[in-house]
């Protein structure tokens, strides 16, 4: 049964941004996929937030990953930005809907975002640099550092976007993304806001703070489909 004329318009107005929001979500998520595998790649001490620091470990990890580091940071760099714009505009769709609270979960999902440009920025194009830098150990320590920090602070925020936008995803009808993908995303957000914060505390987790980054942006690929393939009647009837 077609909708009315009016109706129909009204479902392709709602559908067009949505879409939008699906492509950029599933393309930015398979960037920050890549960019995962490029971090597993490159040696921990040097790309990823180990605890506690080790200055020379750090250093040489950094000098012999330098190519697989910068990998990751181009690949970052693009997809985070991408996925940022998708996250933005579930922002705007679910604010529109009158849903505060999921709204609250997209904004802290783009802040993570932020953040994480800034990491991926200094792992690719800021650290290696300065480990192969004769004398340039302090300010490497103090770049790592930084790094480490809002490598943590990244995954608590994008861990809480998930626990809280895809819970909310998980609760609503009409919602296009299933439940049972919204609700595991939201399980793999919260072991990534404990994995941050335990890292915060100076615990050795950065192997778990790595991996629910990486299975969540596999699982984000997936959201963003099933977003940018809903159906304007499906989008619209998730609006009301």
């Amino acid at each position: 049964m077609s909708l009315p004329t009016g109706q129909a318009a009204q479902a392709r107005a709602v559908a067009a941004p949505v879409r939008v929001a699906g492509w950029a979500m599933a393309a930015g998520a398979l960037g920050v996929l890549v960019t995962s595998l490029f971090y597993v790649l490159s040696p921990r001490a040097g790309a990823m937030p180990v605890q506690p620091f080790d200055l020379a470990a750090a250093l040489a990890g950094a000098a012999a990953g330098a190519a697989t580091m910068k990998a990751a940071g181009m690949a970052g760099i693009f997809g985070d930005l991408i996925w940022a714009v998708g996250t933005f505009l579930m922002a705007q769709h679910t604010a529109r809907c009158g849903r505060g609270l999921a709204t609250a979960g997209w904004v802290v999902g783009l802040l993570s975002l932020a953040i994480f440009t800034l990491v991926d920025a200094m792992v690719g194009f800021v650290l290696p640099q300065l480990a192969l830098m004769p004398g340039a150990e302090g300010a490497f320590a103090g770049f790592k550092r930084l790094f480490d920090v809002l490598f943590l602070l990244g995954t608590v925020a994008y861990g809480f976007s998930a626990v809280v936008a895809l819970g909310s995803e998980a609760r609503t009808g009409g919602s296009p993304v299933h439940p049972v993908l919204a609700a595991a995303t939201a399980v793999v957000g919260g072991v990534a806001v404990i994995a941050g914060l335990a890292g915060l505390a100076g615990l050795s987790v950065d192997l778990l703070v790595g991996a629910s980054v990486g299975v969540g942006s596999a699982l984000f690929i997936a959201i963003g489909l099933q977003i940018a393939l809903a159906k304007s009647g499906e989008a619209s009837a998730w609006s009301s």
